[in-house]
């Protein structure tokens, strides 16, 4: 049985920005000097990671829009 609190750590900040975009937000932790996004470990993260390797096609600007926001976040903890 898998438990409720199981974290996807993600180094990717792009595919952090998909998940971010898709109205799935990180948590922060750091490894040394690297800041990891940690994601919920559910089935919509995992659906939403495939997609994510499928090419999908996504509004631009809301995707930069994200990215951005996730880049902040990632150096504010730094």
């Amino acid at each position: 049985m898998r438990t409720t609190n199981a974290k996807v750590p993600i180094l990717d900040i792009h595919l952090a920005s998909y998940l971010s975009l898709h109205g799935i937000e990180p948590e922060f932790s750091k490894q040394g000097t690297r800041v990891v996004f940690e994601f919920p470990s559910t089935p919509e993260v995992t659906k939403l990671t495939r997609a994510y390797n499928e090419n999908p096609s996504v509004t631009i600007l809301d995707y930069v829009h994200h990215l951005r926001k996730t880049r902040s976040m990632m150096l504010a903890v730094r």
